[in-house]
């Protein structure tokens, strides 16, 4: 269930008006291989700088996110603008009463056991109010599905260190069976038991998950939520991002709001 704050309407509207000018995104590599970040700002996920952005408040708060391909934002023309996260971001400053740093951590091809080596570690030293998590099309992809839920839950067991729970967010996995791509890869009971062990590792901890299922099952009937390529790519363009945000905000703003940074 997904919580709405009563101002969460204004975000919307700039999140939505944030697809209409930016690009539905370019044809890019499948999610077990590396993309090159853009050139556009702000910051570009992973390349190590945190975004700042302006607001009208004096407080400032910092978003951290880790996970993979969906996260870092492939499948955009500039993921440092297009992403999830970067929307998210822009939207929250345009409000008005935070004042929002990013740094989105997320790596194209990373699956659970790299983000537990390579991206938690980095977490504790950007002092973040907020951290999310969403991670796992690359363990279907790798084969490495088994050992999925131990992973999640020493990435849960080690941001716990870091932040309550309250203020760690998992996202679920989006369906790339929906995909001409993801077709070849897993199956839609693999899918859901993946998401099953993340809400099961998640809600052990007290950690909540977000689903972002309902934007990306739109696919099947809205062509531009997804990048037309040939041969066939899993990954969303801009528009389905910017839906995935409106999806995520309300929870972000609400730990934020309630957050003393």
């Amino acid at each position: 269930m997904v919580r709405r704050s009563l101002a969460w309407s204004l975000l919307a509207a700039i999140a939505l008006s944030v697809v209409a000018c930016t690009s539905s995104g370019s044809a890019t590599p499948s999610p077990d291989a590396s993309v090159a970040p853009g050139s556009e700002p702000p910051a570009e996920a992973g390349e190590g700088t945190v975004t700042a952005a302006g607001g009208g408040s004096n407080e400032a708060y910092r978003i951290v996110t880790l996970g993979d391909s969906y996260t870092y934002g492939s499948g955009t023309d500039a993921p440092g603008r297009d992403s999830w996260p970067a929307q998210l971001q822009q939207a929250l400053t345009q409000r008005g009463d935070l004042r929002v740093y990013l740094r989105n951590l997320a790596k194209a091809s990373h699956p659970s056991g790299q983000v537990l080596e390579d991206q938690v570690d980095q977490v504790e030293g950007h002092e973040p109010d907020v951290v999310t998590l969403q991670v796992g099309v690359n363990d279907i992809a790798g084969n490495e599905v088994e050992w999925y839920g131990g992973n999640v839950g020493a990435i849960f067991d080690r941001l716990l260190l870091v932040l309550p729970p309250e203020r760690i967010f998992a996202i679920t996995t989006p369906d790339h069976k929906l995909t001409g791509w993801g077709q070849t890869y897993g199956t839609e009971d693999t899918i859901d038991a993946l998401n099953a062990s993340l809400l099961d590792e998640a809600v052990a901890r007290g950690i909540e998950v977000i689903d972002i299922g309902p934007v990306n099952d739109r696919v099947a009937v809205d062509d531009s939520l997804l990048v037309q390529s040939d041969p066939p790519e899993p990954y969303p363009t801009a528009k389905q991002y910017a839906g995935w945000a409106e999806i995520i905000g309300p929870y972000i703003y609400d730990a934020l709001s309630t957050a003393q940074p």
